[in-house]
């Protein structure tokens, strides 16, 4: 019973964890930017900006992109979604394929390049509250949570975080 029970545990654990690998690109001027890559294999070329993607899916139900943007907020509970800014007040809610990987919890801030597929998405009242749940919301904001919102979701099969000494102010 002992054995079946530490196995249990281990899955979880190795479950429940990023799985991350570091990566190094050169850009176009030859200096070196390192990534922290997580899901599938990508590279940083062929990217749009996260309010280009808004823009393009005016006129789309979904579209597979690369994009780039700066994460606004990521689950505080595990890291199994993220916000990425795409405006002023447009964010672009990023899950990860098959629940396959997650975010580093701390990663609000920094540039990102995810690759997978947008679409327009209606999420509801209860996934709403969810969100400001795992967000550690007040219970203030989450009780006036009361319509369900349109917005652009985003599948990302795999994901490229900037290291931190690279990141522009």
């Amino acid at each position: 019973m002992r054995k079946i029970v530490a196995s249990l545990s281990l899955a979880i654990v190795f479950a429940c964890s990023p799985t991350e690998k570091e990566s190094t690109t050169t850009n176009e001027n030859s200096n070196e930017v390192s990534y922290t890559a997580y899901g599938a294999d990508i590279t940083p070329e062929g990217t749009i900006t996260a309010e280009e993607l808004v823009a393009k899916m005016k006129n789309q139900d979904s579209l597979n992109v690369k994009i780039t943007g700066i994460i606004d907020e990521v689950c505080q509970m595990k890291g199994c979604w993220m916000d990425i800014k795409a405006g002023e007040d447009e964010y672009i809610a990023v899950k990860f394929k098959d629940y396959g990987f997650f975010m580093p919890k701390d990663a609000a801030g920094r540039e990102v390049i995810l690759e997978g597929i947008a679409f327009v998405d209606t999420v509801s009242v209860e996934e709403l509250k969810h969100f400001a749940q795992d967000a550690e919301e007040p219970d203030s904001v989450i009780n006036a949570i009361t319509e369900p919102e349109i917005n652009i979701g985003f599948i990302a099969s795999g994901v490229l975080i900037k290291e931190e000494n690279e990141i522009k102010e």
